[in-house]
């Protein structure tokens, strides 16, 4: 028996202290033993100083120091890594997880990273939970989808995500979203989306007449996720079909954004220009309080088939960070809670091929509205 539950590794980064609150205070919660780890001791301290009547225990591990690492992952059931781009940081903590029978949950959005640890463990006999992208990527389209699916009766499901936002970038985020450029993985991301789109005619950019936006497929790990979800479950059919769409309020803001993102990806394909634009929003920044209070998120779901349709939204807080947060915590809770209902207990899985409709459930309950539209 290991001596914790959870040990939050990263957890004074800016989602980090977001984690380490939901879960320290989550109810829960109140009967494991959670640590936080970092590589920054004083840091460490002072986050743990804020919780004295918890007292949580706090260790020093770098993801460049092995020893440090296998450390952890030897004295905690489930690890929480915090620290990306996951690509620079993220492998040996993975495999020192498995090493060790530990169960590994992330926040990364980067599918080079994802399927390079498919491909060197996916072969592999090991008893822990691998689990990629418990945050905005991909908990609320890869639930959302089997919500929509379990409400078909139609063989052939075709299911359509519109997304929509208004939030802020961390540092952190930031970093990982400049490393993506810089290392291809957009671009790499775009090809695998292009290879699973088998619908017909399949738009890339329109004008929704029943929304009254615009809308654009956005090159993320989503996609992905999803479809591997897919074939964990005979719900879905052997015709299913899925794609994702960004919302935009009109032609304007979409051209903004493409221009910018056009003009980002040339400067960070260079070294010293891509440094430039980290130190625009440097490591453990993040939105103030008031902005992650206004921010909001909602997402759409049609699910067509043959005669019906369903149509409904999730809604939540900061998409972000602080409902990322949530998302990763309550999965974590799931886990050690709930680990003999799991769909599966080892093995690279999704959020829906691990915990089904156990986190639907849970999301419910943490405040994330399910409406009918």
């Amino acid at each position: 028996m290991k001596k914790y539950d959870i040990i939050i590794f990263g957890a004074t980064g800016f989602t980090g202290q977001l984690v380490t609150e939901y879960l320290l205070l989550h109810s829960d919660a109140k009967d494991l033993k959670i640590a936080l780890a970092g590589r920054n001791e004083e840091k460490l301290k002072n986050l743990a100083l804020k919780y004295n009547e918890i007292n949580p225990v706090i260790y020093i591990a770098d993801s460049f120091d092995e020893n440090s690492i296998d450390e952890i992952t030897k004295l905690t059931n489930l690890i929480i890594s915090l620290v990306g781009p996951y690509s620079l940081y993220g492998e040996y903590l993975v495999e020192s997880c498995i090493k060790n029978s530990t169960h590994y949950l992330d926040l990364t959005g980067e599918p080079n990273f994802v399927k390079k640890i498919r491909n060197k463990f996916s072969e592999s006999k090991f008893k822990s939970i691998i689990m990629h992208c418990c945050g905005l990527e991909s908990v609320i389209p890869d639930l959302g989808v089997l919500y929509a699916v379990k409400k078909m009766n139609s063989r052939e499901k075709d299911i359509t995500f519109f997304f929509k936002a208004n939030g802020s970038l961390s540092g952190g985020t930031w970093a990982s979203f400049i490393n993506a450029i810089y290392s291809n993985q957009i671009s790499e991301s775009i090809k695998i989306n292009a290879k699973k789109s088998i619908r017909k005619n399949n738009r890339k950019f329109y004008y929704s007449n029943e929304f009254r936006k615009w809308v654009f497929v956005f090159p993320d790990i989503d996609k992905q996720i999803i479809y591997r979800s897919s074939k964990s479950n005979d719900i879905y059919g052997k015709n299913f079909t899925f794609e994702k769409y960004m919302m935009v309020k009109n032609l304007k803001q979409f051209l903004v954004i493409i221009l910018s993102f056009s003009f980002i990806s040339i400067l960070a394909k260079f070294g010293i220009l891509k440094n430039w634009l980290l130190s625009l929003r440097p490591s453990g920044s993040g939105p103030s309080d008031n902005q992650i209070k206004k921010s909001w998120f909602k997402a759409i779901f049609v699910g067509e088939g043959n005669n019906e349709k369903v149509k409904f939204q999730l809604s939540g807080g900061d998409p972000g960070y602080g409902d990322t947060a949530k998302f990763i915590s309550e999965i974590a809770l799931c886990v050690t809670n709930q680990y003999e209902l799991l769909n599966k207990k080892e093995g690279i899985l999704t959020p829906v091929e691990c915990t089904g409709e156990l986190m639907i459930d849970r999301l419910k309950n943490a405040g994330i509205k399910f409406q009918k539209l």
